[in-house]
């Protein structure tokens, strides 16, 4: 299935995705995060105005089963391995599930843009594609790994929103 989903923030574009992408900006957001339990920078550098970094996520626990299927919470834990271009306000990145046995049955990678509205406000917009090969429940399962993976996004841009406050009002 294709998403798309769009968080809007105050401040230029430019300031938001620097932000964003700032080295170990995932530990100072997880505490106001709910929808997170675990998060930790694996790796992160920065060559001419493009960061590469790679992320582990373990979600809290909210899909206890797809079908008859019993889903550990392990399963849903994943690395984000992600490249951000800030001149041009673009990320690609994949998701990479830590579980073999889950990362051969999904597949999610897209892009984010960060464009600026105005002086004081930005949009970011993440668009993807998250595939479930399952025989019959996969199209159900991207439903409700997309829903769950929304709330996840929503959560974070909440986060990082009250972050950009914080910082420009010190």
């Amino acid at each position: 299935m294709k998403y798309r989903i769009e968080n809007e923030f105050h401040g230029p574009g430019d300031e938001v995705l620097r932000t964003m992408f700032q080295e170990g900006i995932t530990e100072q957001l997880l505490p106001s995060m709910s929808s997170v339990e675990q998060a930790e920078t694996l790796e992160w550098s920065e060559k001419d105005g493009v960061i590469r970094r790679k992320v582990r996520y373990l979600p809290v626990p909210a899909i206890k089963s797809v079908g008859p299927k019993k889903v550990d919470p392990m399963w849903m834990e994943w690395i984000e391995e992600s490249e951000a271009d800030l001149a041009r306000g673009v990320v690609t990145y994949v998701n990479v599930p830590t579980t073999p046995g889950v990362a051969k049955l999904l597949k999610n990678r897209g892009q984010m843009h960060v464009r600026t509205l105005s002086d004081t406000h930005s949009v970011r917009e993440v668009t993807g594609e998250l595939k479930v090969q399952v025989f019959l429940l996969g199209a159900v399962a991207e439903r409700v790994i997309y829903s769950y993976a929304k709330d996840i996004i929503d959560d974070e841009a909440h986060a990082l929103e009250q972050f950009l406050q914080t910082a420009r009002e010190s």
